[in-house]
């Protein structure tokens, strides 16, 4: 399965730029870079980039409530849950593991768990980054939205982008085989 819609979470307020927690929204940028493409701005609800069939989308919303602004867009474009592809945070994860699963639980993300019920199926691919593991007595929450060394926070996004670009070139079981075993 090639995507045709490709979801970046994170939080759309500024404030929350340059943390763990908005790497979803990082690797889409740094694959909208690549490919050229400009984003805009749709019905007030995300943010877009398109290239021929493919669309990129942010949610604009907080992380946890951006089941809606996806599933709308998936209605607008007319694009069903099979098609998409939803890249997101996980702590659970070593720094720089790459997980990508064709569907599954939401595994505690918030945000995953909104798209999740917003279109009540777990069939749903994730590309999840690793950004963990939460120091010992730290809050996730507090981990996740702490700001980052930005370097290290693009390092990531590329390497994220790379597992997108494999995902949408070669699919969602070729991108699985390759990235999932590398180490973190």
């Amino acid at each position: 399965m090639i995507p045709s819609l490709v979801v970046g979470l994170g939080n759309d307020e500024k404030k929350y730029n340059h943390t763990p927690h908005n790497i979803g929204f990082q690797a889409l940028d740094v694959l909208a870079r690549r490919l050229k493409l400009t984003w805009k701005d749709e019905k007030d609800k995300v943010h877009s980039a398109s290239k021929g069939s493919l669309r990129l989308i942010k949610p604009k919303s907080l992380m946890n409530v951006s089941g809606e602004k996806v599933f709308w867009a998936a209605a607008w474009w007319h694009i069903p849950v099979s098609e998409m592809v939803v890249l997101c945070d996980d702590f659970s994860l070593p720094w720089g593991k790459i997980r990508i699963r064709r569907k599954g639980s939401s595994g505690g993300h918030n945000g995953l768990d909104s798209v999740i019920q917003a279109f009540n199926t777990e069939d749903l691919a994730r590309l999840r980054i690793g950004v963990g593991p939460v120091p010992a007595g730290m809050d996730p929450k507090d981990f996740v939205l702490k700001k980052g060394n930005d370097e290290t926070l693009a390092e990531l996004a590329d390497l994220a982008a790379d597992a997108l670009n494999a995902v949408l070139s070669e699919g969602v079981d070729a991108a699985m085989n390759h990235f999932n075993g590398l180490p973190g």
